[in-house]
């Protein structure tokens, strides 16, 4: 069957991601719709993916005019800054109203895609812009999260997430955060990540945060083996499995050429987070470069997620879907 046959045959399916990231699930519209609401002007990004300025006739040239011209912005993540694509969402999630809307339009995205489950992180660090502190903003989450069950039907569970370029005591202060929330809504707030911008940031730069979480009930997963090259992607996949006792990996893109890793892997029921259409799209990795089947077959649980549907083209949660038999 051809890929776009099976792309089609799946859209009818459930599905349960269990790597969303939620600024980036949120659609164009809803954001487009925000801003009009709040009265507040969207503009192009004035930096490139390199960090240089990008230059524009004027205000009104760089303005954002529609929705659709922000989901092309949104899809701009090869183009342009990481952060200030992704500040389209996080600036409407910075306090209790905003982060209840945001938690409602995703499970509302959830349910347009025939999800019933899914789990989602999220760095507070990035919502505490109007004054919000850590924790109220993960109290708010949780509470939006569980209002926007009853209106749609949708579970989503919560991993709080450290974005890793912070320092060290941030990321204790994150640490601190989730497991205090681990302990004041278990059902909820399920686990511990290490997110964001893997070049220069190693597993080991938050080594503390992740062993303060050792022997508590919190879930641990890491981001590693994503953005850099394949000695540092194996490197730091190897380090989130062995330094940081990760539960879960995501993405791991080295993980099939050494076998020994995945025997440990297999050993300690890992959960390898694959996100095939992610890496296809940001960093050229065909779906068969994974081998994801192989390690299915060799027993690795393996998840196949969505990651960051809303900045990717034809990212919805069906396309992101992967053939293992």
């Amino acid at each position: 069957m051809q890929d776009m046959q099976f792309f089609e045959a799946l859209k009818k399916r459930v599905v349960f991601p269990l790597h969303l990231h939620w600024d980036g699930s949120i659609p164009a519209e809803h954001l487009f719709r925000m801003a009009k609401v709040r009265g507040q002007d969207l503009f192009l990004p004035d930096k490139d993916v390199n960090g240089c300025a990008i230059r524009y006739g004027s205000d009104v040239a760089r303005m954002i005019k529609s929705s659709s011209q922000l989901e092309k912005v949104l899809h701009g993540l090869r183009k342009y800054d990481l952060v200030q694509v992704f500040s389209y969402a996080t600036r409407f999630m910075q306090t209790r109203e905003d982060l209840a809307l945001s938690a409602h339009a995703l499970c509302d995205y959830l349910r347009s895609q025939n999800v019933r489950y899914a789990e989602a992180r999220f760095a507070p660090q990035y919502h505490t812009f109007a004054g919000l502190d850590m924790a109220r903003v993960v109290d708010y989450a949780v509470e939006g999260f569980k209002a926007g069950k009853v209106l749609s039907g949708v579970d989503v569970r919560l991993i709080i997430a450290i974005g890793r370029e912070v320092g060290e005591d941030k990321g204790l202060e994150v640490a601190d955060v989730a497991m205090a929330a681990n302990e004041k809504y278990p059902e909820m707030v399920l686990g511990i990540d290490l997110a964001c911008e893997e070049r220069g940031n190693p597993p080991k730069k938050h080594l503390k945060a992740f062993a303060r979480t050792f022997d508590t009930p919190l879930f641990r997963t890491v981001h590693a083996g994503e953005m850099c090259g394949e000695r540092d992607n194996l490197d730091n996949v190897k380090s989130a499995v062995y330094d940081l006792r990760a539960d879960g990996v995501s993405h791991a893109i080295p993980l099939c050429r050494d076998q020994r890793l995945i025997d440990v892997f297999v050993k300690n029921s890992i959960r390898l987070e694959s996100n095939p259409l992610s890496n296809a799209f940001f960093f050229g990795k065909k779906v068969g470069d994974l081998h994801l089947d192989e390690l299915v077959d060799a027993g690795v649980l393996v998840t196949v997620n969505p990651d960051d549907p809303a900045m990717i083209k034809d990212g919805d949660l069906a396309h992101n879907l992967y053939c293992l038999g």
